[in-house]
């Protein structure tokens, strides 16, 4: 090769160098830190500089499937200056709800290592994933929208207000002050809420940011309202086309429409209990004190978790009685379920006190009926614990060892130990003898 083309080509790679190493190094990102199972966790590799960048693999983490690449080209203003920008997203479909880790990984960008450090990510399998999810959004956009759009009586539809604006859009969108904006929600949460429904709001204080990418674009969504509803009848749900006002371009007022949304409510099967069991997809979690075999006479603490997702304020196990071998006593319920959200959890604590020795099998005491919308049939859950007890029978409550529960059954809370008519005897007959004996008195100065 003749010493000029060398030299030229040599000047060439050392000017593109000095443009490479201009520019700011690349970024990767993990996120969301907590999603639904209908979402995608997401890794976003972020490239500054010439087209003729590199990338090596992206990872494979457990409890996810590795889905589609996508990328998107655009420039970003840093000191003044347009550089070319270069957005690799790698998306993630979770195959099941829980923590999951994702552990550190090094991925290679143009020819150097990149070093990502772990993170916990919470897939919550609540089925809170939008129907919508695919719908066509304006650059700026108010949109209302459902979990679902087929429901049975008694199942929770989670209804949400939110401003989309997309990474292209070049106008300036604020809403209004807060109280203006706080009237607004109000009066959109009234024309929204469904009649013959029981309501669980999430009341939003303050708005924040997040994103969603739509066919390949990314926006910045902004939620104002966000509510589950539970339809107590097969009526359909109809939520109309809203209004938001906004300040477009300064202090200049404009409408935003939302679309209407229709949600169909299905009847459920027949069943003898239909009106009282709960709907929803549900497991069991049990908990116990102490040793594996128990002792009659000697009292143990259980509980029993229902969690997934339904009204958990409809979620009871009943009354459980007691029999030859245990006697129940239930010392507190607890309800885990922030408002707005499909799913939750009902803890049931029961302090145990066995009778007679054997093996028992705690499933034919508790036990939870309901509509199982996976499978749309009836289903029974029942607790999985075996209990194992040893000793000598107690056929007196005598016998029992005491604890601070022995006797509870026997408490009154609404006996009144004070008696007005023993009292005013009692004090009647103390005014008499204080009367005789001050005569007494009397009589014998004289």
């Amino acid at each position: 090769m003749p010493i000029r083309k060398t030299l030229a080509l040599l000047y060439f790679m050392l000017i593109s160098f000095m443009g490479i190493a201009q520019f700011p190094a690349p970024k990767v990102e993990i996120g969301p830190d907590k999603i639904s199972m209908n979402d995608q966790l997401r890794i976003t590799v972020t490239i500054y500089g010439p087209a003729n960048y590199s990338i090596d693999e992206f990872p494979e983490i457990g409890g996810f499937e590795k889905g589609n690449l996508s990328t998107s080209h655009s420039e970003t203003k840093i000191d003044d200056k347009l550089i070319p920008t270069h957005t690799l997203v790698k998306r993630y479909t979770p195959i099941e709800g829980g923590v999951f880790i994702v552990p550190a990984f090094e991925i290679e960008v143009n020819r150097k290592n990149i070093h990502v450090e772990s993170k916990a990510i919470i897939v919550e399998d609540d089925e809170e994933g939008y129907s919508d999810i695919a719908f066509t959004v304006d650059d700026a956009d108010f949109v209302a929208e459902c979990s679902k759009k087929k429901i049975f009586v008694g199942e929770g539809v989670k209804v949400r207000l939110s401003f989309y604006m997309s990474e292209k859009n070049t106008v300036n969108w604020q809403f209004t002050d807060d109280k203006d904006l706080s009237n607004q929600v109000e009066a959109l949460a009234k024309k929204i809420k469904p009649k013959n429904s029981l309501e669980s709001r999430n009341l939003i204080s303050s708005i924040v940011q997040r994103e969603e990418y739509i066919k390949g674009i990314r926006y910045f969504v902004y939620d104002i309202f966000e509510a589950v509803y539970y339809p107590l009848n097969a009526k359909t749900i109809d939520i109309p086309s809203l209004n938001l006002k906004m300040k477009k371009g300064g202090e200049q007022l404009s409408t935003l429409k939302s679309k209407a949304q229709r949600i169909h409510v299905k009847e459920l099967p027949e069943h003898l209990h239909k009106d009282k069991i709960p709907v929803g997809v549900f497991r069991i979690k049990e908990n116990r004190l102490g040793a594996e075999t128990k002792v009659t006479g000697e009292s143990f603490d259980y509980s029993i978790t229902i969690e997934g997702q339904s009204n958990m304020s409809v979620v009871n196990i009943g009354k459980i009685e007691n029999d030859k071998n245990l006697d129940f006593f239930e010392s507190g319920v607890r309800i885990n379920q922030e408002a707005g959200k499909l799913a939750g959890t009902k803890t049931f604590n029961y302090k145990i006190v066995p009778k007679m020795a054997g093996d028992y099998d705690l499933g034919k005491y508790f036990s939870l009926a309901y509509f199982d919308l996976k499978t749309g049939t009836y289903d029974t859950l029942r607790a999985k614990y075996k209990l194992k007890v040893t000793g000598e029978t107690i056929s007196s409550k005598d016998n029992i060892v005491q604890d601070i529960y022995s006797g509870i059954e026997n408490l009154r809370t609404d006996k009144n130990d004070f008696s007005l008519r023993r009292f005013l005897k009692v004090f009647a007959n103390f005014i008499l003898v204080f009367m005789v004996m001050f005569l007494i008195f009397i009589w014998k100065k004289k």
